[in-house]
């Protein structure tokens, strides 16, 4: 069994893994909704996504969705299903992902303060944000098992831990 020392040193790898996939799951063609979409506020089929627990409106919230257990454990993020970038918001902010409908998804996102795209990190303690979908506290790594959910309405809370 792990210490607490070796699952807090897998959740830091496991954000700097996902910060350096960022970029790539971008390109995912269709994978997010515009702007305006975000702004309207309508119910839509597919998968909303809200992060709760924001600190300050610096930067942008990046919210990555993976369906793949696999690409999900081995921490491959350029296989997620949907990426969206959203301007950060004191409290919380809305990802809807109207294409993602009906799968079973675990949702991972970051707060990108500095909108260089990566979860920026002193040693091994990142120094922005992190959120990952059935993640009881923030040291908590989930397997995807747990993570992963057939809700179409989720909740995150993300985590700062410096």
């Amino acid at each position: 069994m792990p210490n607490h020392r070796q699952r807090l040193a897998a959740v830091f790898i496991s954000a700097a893994i996902l910060a350096g996939g960022a970029w790539a799951a971008s390109l995912v063609p269709g994978a997010g909704a515009s702007a305006d979409e975000l702004r309207t506020g309508e119910t839509r089929q597919g998968l909303s996504v809200t992060v709760k627990n924001i600190r300050n409106t610096r930067g942008q919230v990046i919210v990555l969705v993976m369906e793949d257990a696999h690409a999900y454990q081995s921490g491959n993020y350029e296989a997620a299903v949907g990426y969206l970038e959203i301007p950060a918001s004191t409290g919380s902010v809305r990802a809807d992902f109207p294409e993602l409908a009906g799968g079973r998804y675990a949702v991972i996102a970051f707060h990108d303060e500095n909108r260089n795209r990566d979860l920026d990190l002193e040693g091994e303690i990142p120094v922005e944000g992190y959120a990952l979908s059935g993640a009881r506290d923030a040291y908590d790594e989930p397997p995807f098992q747990r993570a992963a959910s057939k809700d179409p309405t989720r909740t995150i809370k993300m985590h700062y831990l410096k």
